[in-house]
């Protein structure tokens, strides 16, 4: 299933998930733009290595970017770092489809450091599984990961349009992201050779779901559908109703003008015309004047 969109609306524009997106992007291509083996030098030297991250093995200083007293930042580094076109859009796809509601539930700042731990620690996680490994490990799965595991605590309801069966379906979240932790953890035991880290996808939702209780406001409930007064600052809640409560219709105006009202004015009731009297003299009216 591929997520196109969901109906879950925000307060806030996501400038941390678009800024994120774009940097990743950006990075991607300048990578595609290196000389020849330029890029796979960068993805070894900037990609999360089990063994360096260890302090097993060290990079050769011909080979590295980083000096050696910092290279834990390859976790960092490594969630800007993408294989190809295919592993790029997958992630920024659901990054964006996912993320803006994240960083509503918890500000721009918070959503950042959010973001950046569900990597660091799908990364940690990961290189933990084989940590003599020299494989460098790269991509924003990880982080992403781990908005979709807070995604599912915050939004099980809200409903998302996704594509499969060559159809788009409007399905709830639970099941749309449930599903994918579930094809995650069967090809996390499946066996055989793989390039894809599914520990990290797996240990990124984990944590996501974990980090999430810390780092949301307060006021935003958890298990909602997805709307404006799931996340609402509870005394902007209050301003907003108030504010949308109708105007009370103002006096209309009775068929001779406006009514005056007032305490030092008595109603005066309309002056009734007097009653026409009838003559009781027979013929009176065919009388001849004198």
């Amino acid at each position: 299933m591929l997520p196109i969109k969901d109906n879950n609306p925000t307060h806030i524009t996501p400038y941390v998930t678009i800024a994120l997106i774009a940097v990743n992007v950006v990075v991607f291509l300048i990578t595609l733009a290196l000389p020849d083996g330029g890029d796979a030098q960068v993805k070894f030297a900037l990609g999360a290595i089990p063994a360096v991250i260890f302090q097993v093995k060290e990079i050769a200083a011909q080979d590295a970017i980083l000096p050696s007293s910092v290279d834990f930042l390859s976790v960092i580094t490594s969630q800007f770092l993408h294989a190809g076109w295919w592993h790029l859009i997958g992630n920024m796809l659901y990054l964006w489809v996912f993320g803006n509601n994240i960083e509503d539930a918890m500000g721009h700042v918070r959503f950042l450091i959010f973001y950046l731990l569900c990597g660091a620690c799908a990364a940690l996680i990961n290189a933990g599984v084989e940590p003599d490994s020299i494989v460098p490990t790269i991509g924003a799965s990880g982080a992403v990961s781990g908005v979709l595991g807070a995604y599912l605590l915050l939004y099980p309801r809200a409903k998302v349009l996704v594509f499969a069966f060559y159809m788009l379906l409007p399905l709830p979240a639970f099941l749309v992201l449930g599903l994918w932790i579930v094809m995650q953890v069967v090809n996390l035991g499946g066996g055989g050779e793989s390039n894809i880290a599914w520990w990290a996808h797996v240990g990124g939702f984990a944590v996501g779901m974990v980090l999430v209780l810390l780092f949301k406001y307060r006021h935003v409930k958890l298990f909602g559908r997805g709307d404006l007064n799931q996340t609402a600052h509870p005394g902007l809640a209050a301003v907003a109703a108030v504010e949308s409560e109708p105007d009370p219709e103002p006096d209309r105006p009775g068929p001779w003008g406006p009514e005056i009202k007032g305490p030092w004015l008595q109603s005066q009731p309309r002056p009734k015309e007097p009653r026409k009297r009838r003559s009781t003299i027979p013929q009176a009216g065919n009388r001849d004047k004198d």
